[in-house]
């Protein structure tokens, strides 16, 4: 029996990932948290073998829970959903350790299939690049990124983490998360218009 754990500050999201998993043999949805949940007590009384973590939440994001959990108990399976998903969270959750990241839009055969191969082992990203592996055309005026987002690109370019790009430009991970959704959102809207 595969024991899981939803985070997710919509009360109705974790209604309906236990209403779908009532009749599915092999998995237990043990819990459902907010963000604030204290995540010792969670782990010591649910013991989950896998969570699923919404990525974008107001107190806490997933990206920080997920390194908090995993930091304490490493064997613990994550999937991120998020409603875009995009690689330039790719390096970030791998450096982690984060198995699966996928869209919240995905149906619930997907979700409980997902579920069992990320418990038997397997890694899972369904991220899709939104840049252009030609970046000087990205940091184009086109695109109109600030100062401070062309600073962000330019370090996820190199592979770093919300944490290190956080310690390098003396600002928090929260701030950081926020300039690559920006730049994710910029670049979406751009395109879209080609």
């Amino acid at each position: 029996m595969i024991r899981l754990v939803i985070i997710d500050d919509h009360r109705l999201f974790v209604d309906g990932i236990k209403a779908i998993l009532q009749n599915e043999s092999g998995i237990k949805l043990v819990n459902g948290y907010d963000d604030s949940v204290d995540i010792h007590k969670m782990l010591d009384d649910d013991k989950p073998d896998v969570v699923v973590v919404d990525m974008y939440m107001p107190r806490k994001s997933g990206i920080m829970l997920s390194r908090e959990i995993k930091s304490y108990i490493p064997k613990v399976k994550f999937i991120l959903l998020s409603m875009e998903v995009d690689s330039l969270f790719v390096a970030e959750l791998e450096s982690i350790g984060v198995e699966a990241y996928l869209s919240k839009e995905l149906d619930a055969s997907k979700l409980i299939d997902a579920i069992k191969r990320v418990y038997a082992g397997e890694v899972i990203y369904q991220a899709t690049s939104l840049l252009s592996t030609e970046w000087p055309d990205v940091l184009s005026d086109d695109f109109h990124l600030t100062d401070r987002e062309i600073e962000v690109l330019e370090y996820i370019k190199r592979g770093k983490t919300n944490k290190e790009i956080a310690e390098l430009t003396n600002r928090s991970v929260w701030t950081i998360m926020t300039h690559r959704r920006n730049i994710r959102n910029k670049i979406r809207l751009l395109r879209g218009s080609r």
